[in-house]
């Protein structure tokens, strides 16, 4: 076997070894499929390469990359197993109707015994059963040894389509023999058994069909080839590593997981063989790490959704290892410097992954620590009634009112030995989707016909439109105002609902929304007829126009002139050129490590997502609206330019992480031949000078995601609007307060302490009558089975002067249990309270007694044993759920 080999040397090895063959070098392609909605994630090195089996002129023959890829199909197996993972790497080498089976086998062969040194003695392949063609190659052109070739059906080689559709076809599999000691010990097991002797180290794919979404199957036109193999896998062997998770990448996080246990609990974890908590810990830390470098940020949906679900799981078992505290933001820095080298854009971004992770932390800290009482106290009551089941709607409650999504109870509940009733989680889910829906007016029609005409690219004619005003002063103050015309010819229309149309033309000087910059506007002319194009959305290489065509004017090969409302053009490329200058600003103030995280580009404002730590301060926001106006009026020029995506990089040039760029770019440049201000990559529409901006204004900044900002603002005329308004303001809050300007803050702390202290002191009086009230009812307390009872409705307004009450209902009880309730602008409001002599006893539990006396009322809710609140329901069942309260605490105690 190998010995030493590092990861990166195997990297270049590989690549090596493919580009003297004649293959492209494609970089990895981003965790997010482009143009695939059937894939949540990229799980496998083909699927960017999928439309190129299918394309007349894909853009190279053949390819080679090491693509980064998520798979949430293995999740349960990972630290089950030695060689499962959600992020890994595959290695793969690609032909688009080029080379086929006779060179695949033989390359794969060649670079795993020759190149990488796999002992040939210790392989074994797998082909399909009716593939005799790859038989044959391994047989005659390998010379394998026939007793090591394996025959096996669908379930093990025949591989795709990635997704619902797209290539697929069989495929050969190269296994490496571990060992008959670590396998199943029958004398027949080969690669077709399901123990863990055999390793697959290759997987040669030969893609001979295209697979539709409804399931039927073609046969290519230019079969290709897929190979992929596991990179992690790979070291593993070579490195000699018990498990993908222990070579020279994956050993540094797992002694990092090892220190912060240690150093949280006093206990070390063993050394040697991981446990699974350890492994699930480095493996979700891993993929988190390289997803939110892809901004793909912790949400509540989508691919963001199963990065917080991995943080979560991942923080959850450092619970098992005594680790309560935010941990994991730091071990994504040892995955970064572990996997820097050979991801370059990690350490790009090593700040803002730690923040993003260590805000999700907390947040999920506070999330456990609110709902796990809850949840302990629904388990328990479960247990008391005999039931091995969490009710639908009560999973569904602690998802609605706690955050814990369904695959946390899930876990929590088998972790207790108790199953969770998803059907009914599911039916709560619907029902509040159903009551989302009826007070939505909302709708979205999607009464859109066939398309009808030649289908063909759109030419964009529109990044330099000349102002019809001349020096561009109307422009400035015109509400519309339309270009020259430009010739063009209806290539594809489909009819839609209300008289509308959705069209393509030959040229367009319409600009597509795409990039964060809004469509343009403006108006379509066919013969005497003139329509208005409302709006323009990209569809691949085409310009889908979107207009009103009562009397049908717009049809396929149909002659017309095309005019862009400029005004607005020129609107919106004022905003547009201040995003450059603002995220240039805000690199300047704030530092490198501000990427843009998205944009919105409109005519009347723009808005801007960048990365960075925390909310930008007073002086922060001034500094960078000085930097951008003094720009603006030092009338920069700027220059668009067309290059090569690697020339402009090489400039310096700023890019969107895993936006698709063509071979040739278009860059645009402020200050290219003097100050040097701004370089970025971008297909928009821009002022010519950046004095034609003429003001700049921050309107708010405000926090999007951990590690997200956005700053919303305004230019031009808008901007001075703004200045004029707040202008105004100031001299009425002087004329109110009777100040001048420089004793304005001063002026407002003085009331705003005046106030505060005003409010405190109706706070205390309402207190103090709120206690009262509640000591002349303490008097009223009914004896239940020798234990003090009260259930009553008070005037509290808020849950705060109910929670007050509830605390001097429980002192003054002595000995007890309470049930206060009250109805406020927020609807029913339930506190149970149980004394602290009772709850050690386990006589009665506060959560029990609201949860039942809700449930009267069709409420929810749970809490502490000594104190839960509930919520919800009707309010005329209000006084039945009081009354309710002393049968349901006699009933509790076992009365």
């Amino acid at each position: 076997m190998p010995d030493g080999m590092s990861s990166n040397e195997i990297r270049r090895l590989f690549i090596e070894y493919f580009t003297e063959r004649g293959h492209e070098h494609v970089e990895s392609a981003p965790l997010i499929p482009r143009d695939d909605p059937t894939l949540l994630f990229t799980s496998a090195g083909m699927v960017p390469f999928k439309p190129y089996y299918v394309d007349e002129n894909p853009p190279f023959k053949r390819a080679v990359s090491i693509q980064r890829c998520l798979r949430l199909s293995d999740l349960d197996e990972v630290g089950r197993t030695p060689y499962h993972a959600t992020f890994f790497e595959m290695l793969g080498n690609f032909s688009f109707g080029d080379y086929f089976k006779e060179e695949a086998i033989e390359w794969g062969w060649e670079f795993l015994t020759e190149v990488i040194g796999l002992p040939a003695d210790r392989l074994w392949v797998t082909v399909h059963k009716d593939d005799t063609a790859a038989a044959e190659i391994w047989r005659t052109r390998v010379k394998f040894p026939v007793e090591r070739i394996v025959a096996l059906g669908d379930e093990h080689n025949f591989w795709g389509p990635a997704g619902d559709s797209g290539p697929c076809g069989p495929c050969s599999e190269i296994h490496l023999d571990m060992g008959a000691d670590v396998g199943c010990g029958r004398a027949d097991c080969d690669p077709g058994c399901d123990c863990d002797r055999f390793l697959e180290v290759g997987n040669l794919v030969f893609p001979q069909f295209v697979q539709a979404v409804d399931g039927t199957r073609e046969p290519l036109k230019r079969p290709g080839i897929d190979t992929g193999m596991g990179f992690e896998r790979l070291a593993s062997v070579v490195q000699g590593a018990a498990s993908i998770h222990e070579t020279d990448t994956g050993l540094p996080v797992l002694e990092a997981v090892r220190n912060e246990a240690e150093a949280a609990s006093g206990k070390r974890p063993p050394e040697g063989k991981p446990g699974m908590e350890l492994i699930v810990i480095a493996d979700h830390v891993r993929a988190a790490t390289f997803a939110i470098a892809e901004n793909i940020l912790p949400s509540n949906e989508g691919q963001g959704y199963v990065i917080r679900r991995l943080i979560r799981r991942a923080v959850r078992r450092g619970l098992s290892l005594g680790i309560d505290q935010p941990f994991l933001y730091r071990l994504s820095g040892v995955v970064t410097e572990t996997m820097g080298e050979a991801h370059p854009h990690l350490l790009q971004k090593r700040e803002h992954i730690a923040l993003v992770v260590q805000s999700e932390e907390e947040r999920f800290h506070e999330t456990l620590a609110a709902g796990s009482a809850v949840f302990g106290d629904m388990i328990e009551s479960l247990e008391r009634n005999g039931s091995r089941v969490v009710p639908g709607d009560v999973a569904f409650s602690l998802y609605d009112t706690y955050g814990f999504p369904l695959d946390l109870t899930r876990e929590m509940a088998t972790e207790r030995g108790f199953t969770v009733d998803e059907k009914g989680f599911q039916t709560a889910m619907e029902e509040q989707k159903e009551r989302g829906r009826r007070a939505s007016t909302f709708a979205e029609s999607s009464d859109a016909g066939v398309w009808e005409g030649q289908r063909a690219e759109t030419d964009f004619v529109g990044h330099e439109l000349p102002c019809a005003c001349g020096d561009g002063s109307a422009c400035e103050t015109a509400e519309t105002l339309l270009s020259g015309p430009v010739a063009t010819v209806v290539t594809e229309a489909r009819r839609m609902s209300n008289d509308g149309v959705e069209f393509t033309l030959t040229e367009s000087p319409f600009y597509a929304e795409s990039g964060g910059q809004v469509a343009d506007t403006g108006t379509l002319t066919v013969g005497d007829a003139t329509i208005d194009v409302a709006n323009v959305l990209r569809r691949d290489e085409r310009y889908a126009h979107v207009a009103s065509d009562p009397d049908r004017v717009v049809r396929p090969g149909a002659r017309a002139e095309a005019r862009v409302d400029v005004a607005r053009r020129r609107l919106i490329e004022k905003n547009h050129t201040v995003t450059h200058l603002l995220q240039a600003a805000l690199r300047a103030e704030l530092g490198d490590h501000v990427h843009q995280s998205g944009s919105w580009v409109g005519a009347d404002r723009l808005r801007f997502d960048f990365t960075h730590f925390s909310e930008l301060s007073g002086r922060e926001i001034g500094a960078i609206e000085d930097r951008v106006n003094a720009w603006v009026r030092a009338d920069i020029p700027v220059t668009p330019e067309s290059m090569t995506v690697e020339a402009a990089l090489e400039r310096g040039a700023m890019a969107l992480f895993g936006e698709k760029y063509g071979s040739l770019v278009r860059v645009v440049c402020i200050g290219c031949d003097e100050s040097g201000v701004s370089l970025e990559l971008c297909g928009g529409t821009h002022v010519e000078r950046t004095g034609e901006i003429g003001a700049f204004s921050v309107v708010s900044e405000s926090s999007v995601a951990a590690g997200v900002r956005r700053i919303e603002a305004v230019t031009g005329r808008t901007a001075s609007a703004r200045a004029r308004h707040d202008a105004e303001l100031l001299r009425e809050f002087m004329s109110v307060l009777k100040v001048a300007p420089d004793e304005m803050l001063a002026k407002a702390r003085e009331l705003t302490a005046e106030t505060s202290e005003l409010r405190k002191s109706i706070e205390k009086e309402r207190q103090k009558a709120a206690g009262g009230s509640i000591d002349s009812l303490i008097a009223g307390a009914r004896e239940v089975a020798g234990v003090r009872m009260l259930s009553a409705r008070t005037d509290a307004p808020d849950i705060k002067t109910l929670r007050g009450q509830a605390d001097r209902l429980r002192d003054g009880l002595g000995s007890g249990a309470g049930l206060l309730a009250a109805v406020t602008e927020g609807g029913v409001i339930l506190i149970a309270v149980v004394t602290d002599d009772l709850v050690s006893k386990g006589t009665l539990k506060a959560g029990d007694i609201v949860r039942e006396a809700a449930a009267v009322m069709g409420g929810r809710g749970g809490g502490k044993p000594h104190l839960a609140q509930a919520g919800g329901g009707d309010p005329a069942q209000l006084e039945q759920a009081l009354e309710a309260f002393y049968e349901i605490a006699e009933r509790l105690t076992g009365s």
